[in-house]
């Protein structure tokens, strides 16, 4: 079940069977203020594009461990989150980056309905957006955040690519 022709996040929705949603409901909002929303490689570079390097940092995902789904965590590129405040993207109940097309592929198609007891691995939209990062064809992409970042936030960052994608 390769792409042929699909885009990043026309593969995801297929495999996922999730469709693309804009619930603004408490519980919805809440998953904001819980993590931020993971996106593919391209979903990163278009924010990073947009001048929002500066809020953009090198995760590790490791929820995949805790998932079953793999043995070690998985290097990205993601939104910048903290405990205290959530996603840097997230304020008054809303995704500043919504309405610029730029939300990332995890929060386009993630809904309060997802809960533990109707979890398939398999078809999990963060596990689908983290497989991304390991995927070979995306690498040059992965290089190029890697570059944008060392220019915009810290020209002395030590930014290891390698760690990201491989």
């Amino acid at each position: 079940m390769k792409r042929a022709g699909e885009s990043q996040f026309e593969y995801i929705i297929r495999k996922t069977g999730r469709k693309p949603v804009e619930c603004r409901c408490k519980l919805c909002q809440a998953q904001c203020r819980a993590t931020s929303c993971l996106g593919t490689p391209q979903d990163i570079l278009k924010i990073v594009k947009a001048g929002y390097a500066d809020r953009i940092v090198v995760s590790e995902w490791a929820a995949g461990i805790i998932m079953g789904v793999t043995k070690k965590t998985i290097y990205m590129f993601q939104p910048r989150f903290t405990e205290e405040e959530g996603c840097t993207f997230f304020h008054d109940g809303l995704c500043e980056l919504h309405d610029k097309g730029l939300k990332p592929t995890e929060g386009r198609l993630s809904h309060h309905t997802q809960r533990i007891d109707n979890f398939v691995k398999s078809k999990s939209i963060s596990w689908n957006v983290a497989q991304e990062w390991m995927e070979p064809r995306n690498r040059k992409v992965v290089q190029e955040i890697a570059e944008i970042l060392k220019q915009r936030n810290n020209p002395n960052d030590n930014v290891n690519v390698n760690s990201v994608s491989g």
